[in-house]
């Protein structure tokens, strides 16, 4: 019976391994809360079949083939799709655990030693994690016990005179495989064939290397490359694609343009001609790549609708592979004179500092301190993000990148002097049109954490930029939101409240016409409280100058969190999704986001363990005051309150037979006395020690008496009668008052 037993468990055993390989393997790409809920339903549900027979437990096995797809519809419905594949590969997995659960020969448990096999060996073979392997190993160690054990117990059947199986054989045939698969791949991983990058410093654009590059079919330039890659997120494409088959490569201004209209043409400033917007050529349009783009003007008219040929294959203009719901900043500028935004401080840097790190050259911003050990430190406790840009169709020379982007890295690409840092701190590559279409970049960006921001804004204050005594709208409606004895990153949180639930976003309101030359679009956008981003960021960057801290405007594109599409890979950036955002200052000259605007997700910036709590004491201590007292309260009175605990124990056990009401009498006596410290010694029968406990009492001594009497009659002489009127007189006499008179006067 055991041996049976232990051949179902161990197949069972190498299914839920299976079953962890694909877990970690969707965690990365999903939701954490849905994923984590299925599996933990999937464990309650696979429990129950064990341990149910019959209808129960082929109802337990039907919900666990069932639950991948109920999960998947639910993380579909919610937002958070997973995807089809790895509903699949889960949905492979429960049904190897259903058939080593149920089986009843050995062909079904080998049937779900192969499922389970096929699982294991796939998803290591199509994971990215150096790990992956270890899940394989352990499949073929625990498979080669299996099958040990299982050859023993036929032996041990056919001969039981001369063969017994012994418990060294199955450890030492175990440590053996193991010992061969770790040696063979050992053997093996050096001598593998492997490509030579290319290390000449250019930048390849027509498919990259068959051999270096997955999704391409043949060499730099053969013409075979074609086929671009559009969708793999690790490879340069030629730009004579499908992609390209329409070439509109606009600028950023263009598209803010398309979406928010042109600039108005005011006497403060002249500017070019735009081309006729009927014409259908109108992809080629004059604000080409960063010309015209030194300034950004909040005083602009009704967009025009922007007319497209209906032949072109996508939209997007780049692709992002990393988290989701953040800005990509394009330009950035800090001096605003009431209508337009201009940059007038320098953040340019000649040399971007080169590190080598596993093989691969990053370039670091110069400002940012030992980059490797930053790099380095990502894993360890996630203060660094990574993740992969494509640029597809973005005239310009400037690298879209998030908040405090350390350092970039593209494939094959050795040279330093294809980056510099411009004016306003945005990285670009210097003596180009554009940005080769197709450039892939990785991107490592810091995480701030809710202390930094907490420790150096108060240190960023700077008394020149606070213009509390100007009687303007902004100076009026800052200081009717904050709180001035607050800390700078509440007063931030106030502002930024505020106009996400006060005012509605809108693109399509334009400034009004008016002839008061004092009368701009942000005072008219205060006071109508809709508008279009642009206005919402600049009221925001005004409002917390107000307090004194350093802001300046930010321009490029905005990752939806729904654009993320798991069977691609990536998420879609697409011209609609350019976007106008703040950032402000901190004392050591680091830059984070804000986003005023309603519906864009804010930035996260998690707090440390320590600060939750300092916030938790400080938001509940009203709550924990009055907590304790209650418990206090609650402490003292306890033998108040657990003595009727008791009584309504005892009242509601009418329904016990008398053999149960007898001992639940018996343990209520006990636990009153136990809290008056007339705890049972040890090695004394109750019937000793209730009539000790009741010695001085002859009332009590009788009905303690009686009570024993009727409790052997009830245990040893099988009586039903009259027992629960004696039971309920001894719960009755020996109340707390009373035994705490017995405990003044001991026998």
């Amino acid at each position: 019976m055991q041996s049976t037993s232990l051949r179902k468990v161990e197949p069972q055993a190498l299914s839920v391994l299976a079953l962890s390989a694909v877990f970690l393997l969707r965690k990365p790409a999903e939701h954490a809360a849905v994923l984590t809920a299925e599996f933990v339903t999937l464990a309650i549900l696979c429990g129950l079949a064990m341990g149910f027979h019959g209808r129960r437990r082929v109802a337990s096995i039907a919900g666990v083939l069932c639950c991948p797809i109920v999960f998947a519809m639910i993380a579909r419905a919610i937002g958070q799709p997973s995807a089809f594949e790895l509903s699949t590969l889960t949905s492979f997995g429960v049904t190897a655990l259903a058939l080593a659960i149920l089986a009843k020969d050995r062909r079904v448990l080998a049937l779900s030693l192969v499922i389970s096999g096929f699982l294991v060996l796939f998803t290591a073979a199509i994971s990215d994690s150096s790990l992956a392997i270890v899940a394989p190993v352990l499949w073929m160690v625990g498979c080669v016990w299996h099958l040990v054990a299982s050859r023993w117990e036929k032996l041990d059947l056919a001969m039981p005179e001369s063969v017994s199986s012994t418990w060294t054989n199955r450890p030492a045939v175990i440590v053996f495989s193991g010992l061969l698969l770790i040696g063979t791949v050992w053997g093996v991983k050096d001598h593998a064939w492997k490509t030579h990058p290319l290390k000449s410093g250019f930048m390849p654009v027509s498919g990259g290397s068959k051999w270096s590059d997955p999704a391409a079919r043949s060499g730099v330039g053969t013409g075979d490359a074609a086929i671009a890659a559009k969708d793999h997120a690790e490879s340069f494409g030629a730009v004579d694609s499908d992609v390209f088959i329409e070439s509109k490569q606009s600028s950023l201004f263009d598209m803010f343009n398309d979406m928010v209209g042109e600039p108005r043409k005011t006497k403060y400033e002249q500017r070019q001609a735009l081309a006729n917007q009927n014409l259908i050529p109108s992809h080629q349009k004059t604000a080409k790549t960063e010309r015209g783009g030194g300034s950004f003007s909040t005083d602009r008219i009704a967009p025009k609708k922007h007319q497209k040929f209906d032949d072109a294959k996508s939209d997007d203009v780049l692709q992002w592979d990393g988290p989701t719901g953040i800005r990509l900043a394009l330009h950035r500028y800090d001096t605003f004179d009431g209508i337009d935004w201009t940059q007038t401080a320098d953040y340019h840097q000649d040399e971007l500092k080169s590190v080598e790190i596993g093989g691969n050259h990053w370039f670091f911003d110069p400002k940012f301190r030992s980059p490797r050990r930053n790099l380095n430190r990502a894993s360890e406790e996630d203060s660094i993000s990574v993740g992969l840009l494509k640029i597809l169709r973005l005239d310009s020379v400037r690298l879209p990148l998030p908040m405090l982007t350390q350092a970039i890295h593209l494939k094959d690409i050795d040279r330093v002097d294809f980056f510099r840092i411009d004016q306003d701190g945005c990285m670009f590559m210097p003596g180009r049109e554009q940005v080769p279409p197709m450039t892939v970049v990785h991107v490592a960006s810091e995480n701030l954490r809710e202390d930094d921001l907490r420790n150096r804004l108060f240190d960023s204050y700077s008394p020149q930029l606070a213009m509390r005594d100007n009687d303007n709208e902004c100076g009026r409606l800052t200081r009717g939101i904050v709180d001035e004895t607050a800390e700078p990153l509440d007063q931030i949180h106030s502002i930024v409240h505020h106009l996400r639930t006060k005012f509605q976003f809108d693109r399509q309101v334009t400034p009004q016409e008016v002839t008061d030359e004092s009368e701009v679009p942000v005072q008219q956008f205060l006071r109508s409280r809709r508008g279009g981003d642009h206005l919402f960021a600049t009221a925001a960057a005004m409002m917390i100058r107000e307090l004194g801290l350093p802001t300046r405007l930010v321009t490029g594109f905005y990752v939806r969190p729904n654009s993320f599409d798991f069977a691609a890979g990536h998420a879609s950036v697409l011209p609609s999704d350019v976007h106008a955002w703040v950032e402000v200052q901190l004392n050591d000259g680091r830059w984070f986001e804000v986003e005023p605007t309603p519906g864009f997700v804010e930035p996260l910036y998690r707090p440390s363990l320590w600060l939750q709590t300092k916030k938790l004491a400080a938001a509940s201590w009203p709550y924990a005051l009055i907590t304790g007292l209650v418990a206090g309260a609650g402490y003292l009175s306890r033998r108040m309150w657990l003595d009727w605990l008791f009584v309504l124990v005892w009242k509601s056990a009418g329904w016990m037979s008398p053999k149960r009401r007898c001992g639940l009498a018996i343990r209520v006596v006990e636990a009153r006395a136990g809290l008056l410290g007339l705890r049972r010694p040890r090695g004394n029968t109750q019937r000793q020690w209730i009539q000790q406990l009741t010695q001085t009492d002859p009332a009590c001594h009788k009905t303690a008496i009686e009570f024993c009497d009727m409790a052997d009659a009830i245990y040893f002489g099988h009586r039903q009668a009259g027992s629960a009127g004696v039971a309920t007189r001894l719960v009755r006499r020996l109340d707390r008052r009373t035994l705490l008179k017995l405990t003044h006067n001991p026998s």
